[in-house]
C-alpha cells in the first residue's frame, strides 16, 4: 500500500513540475523530403519484414489463386481475427505516416492523411497481390484494409471523432507463438516463421473503444480521472492461429464482449503534458493497448472447429 501512496506523491510531484511555465520552443523547420525519405524507409523495414514471416519459408502456390478465406465465421481461417488485424495494420501504418509528415514535414493536415492513408492502402493492397502467388488473394482482407485506411482518414480529419473513439489492439504472446519462437514447437516445412507475429491472434484483442475523457459532461462530473478511462467492444479468437499442438484442448473461440480499459493515452497525456516525451506516449497508445488492461464485463463467444499443427515431415 505504501507502495502505491509514493506512487501517487511522485505522479502528483511530477505533473506540477512539468506545468512550471517555460519558454516557448522555436518553431522547427518544416523538411517534407526528410519526412517522406523517412516514411518510405519505415515502409521497406516492414516490406522486409514480410518477406521473412510470410514469403520465405512457404512454397508458392502452382497457379494464382483468389479469395475463398470467409469473413468473420468461426469456421473461418483465424476466427475473423485477421479481418481486424489487416483493419488495424492498415489505420495504425497510415495515422504513424500522417503524424511524421504534419509534424516534421509540414504537411497541412489534410494532405498529410490523404497521401499517408494511400499509401498505407497501396502497401496493403500490394501485400494480397503477392499472397495470391503464395496464399490467396483474400477479398474480405482487402475490405479490412480499406476500412483501417478510411478510419484513418476520419479520425484524423474529424479531431471530435478522435477525441471520442479509438482503434486499438491489445497483445501478449500466445503459448503457441512462444514455442514456436523457442522452437519447442516446430514449423512444419515450407510453412510458418518464428517471425510472424502478425499471425499470433490468440494473442490479441482489438478494441473500439470510446473515450470517457472526451465527453464534456463526464469530464467536468469526475475530472481529471475520466482521461484514464475507456469503455469499448472487444473481439478476440483463440486457438485459431497459430495452429495449436496436440496436447493444447481447449477448443478455438470467438470472444465478443464489453469492455472497460485503461486508457494509457489520455494518463499519459495528463502526466506528460508539455513534455516532448508526450508525443511519443500519444502516437503508441493511439493504437496499442497495455497487455491486461481491459477487463470484459459481459460478453458472447462461439466455438469453433478443431484444427491441430501438422508435424513436420
Amino acid at each position: 500500500m505504501w507502495l502505491v501512496c509514493l506512487g501517487l506523491v511522485f505522479m502528483a510531484w511530477f505533473r506540477w513540475k512539468r506545468t512550471t511555465p517555460k519558454k516557448e520552443a522555436t518553431p522547427k523547420p518544416a523538411r517534407p523530403v526528410a519526412a517522406m525519405t523517412t516514411l518510405a524507409a519505415a515502409y521497406g523495414v516492414f516490406s522486409l519484414w514480410t518477406f521473412f514471416a510470410w514469403y520465405r519459408m512457404h512454397k508458392p502456390n502452382r497457379a494464382y489463386k483468389w479469395g475463398g478465406d470467409g469473413w468473420m465465421g468461426p469456421t473461418t481461417y483465424a476466427g475473423g481475427a485477421d479481418k481486424l488485424g489487416h483493419a488495424w495494420a492498415t489505420y495504425a501504418l497510415a495515422r504513424l505516416g500522417t503524424v511524421m509528415l504534419r509534424t516534421w514535414g509540414g504537411y497541412t493536415a489534410r494532405k498529410a492523411t490523404l497521401i499517408s492513408s494511400s499509401l498505407s492502402q497501396l502497401l496493403f493492397t500490394g501485400v494480397e497481390v503477392k499472397d495470391g502467388f503464395y496464399y490467396e488473394f483474400s477479398f474480405s482482407d482487402l475490405t479490412g484494409d480499406t476500412a483501417g485506411a478510411v478510419l484513418a482518414v476520419l479520425l484524423d480529419s474529424f479531431p471530435r471523432m478522435n477525441e471520442l473513439f479509438g482503434f486499438r489492439v491489445q497483445y501478449f504472446p500466445s503459448q503457441m507463438y512462444k514455442r514456436k519462437v523457442t522452437g519447442e514447437s516446430p514449423c512444419p516445412t515450407g510453412g510458418c516463421s518464428r517471425w510472424n507475429v502478425a499471425e499470433d491472434y490468440s494473442g490479441q484483442t482489438y478494441l473500439a473503444a470510446l473515450h470517457l475523457g472526451g465527453i464534456k459532461a463526464v469530464r467536468n462530473k469526475v475530472g481529471p480521472v475520466a482521461q484514464f478511462v475507456d469503455l469499448g467492444v472487444g473481439f478476440g479468437s483463440r486457438n485459431y492461429r497459430p495452429l495449436p499442438d496436440r496436447d493444447i484442448t481447449e477448443t478455438p473461440h470467438q470472444d465478443l464482449d464489453l469492455r472497460v480499459a485503461f486508457n494509457a493515452q489520455g494518463f499519459f497525456d495528463w502526466l506528460l503534458e508539455g513534455r516532448a516525451a508526450q508525443r511519443i506516449t500519444h502516437g503508441f497508445f493511439e493504437v496499442f493497448q497495455l497487455p491486461f488492461a481491459s477487463y470484459p464485463v459481459a460478453g458472447l463467444s462461439r466455438e469453433g472447429p478443431m484444427r491441430y499443427e501438422k508435424e513436420p515431415s
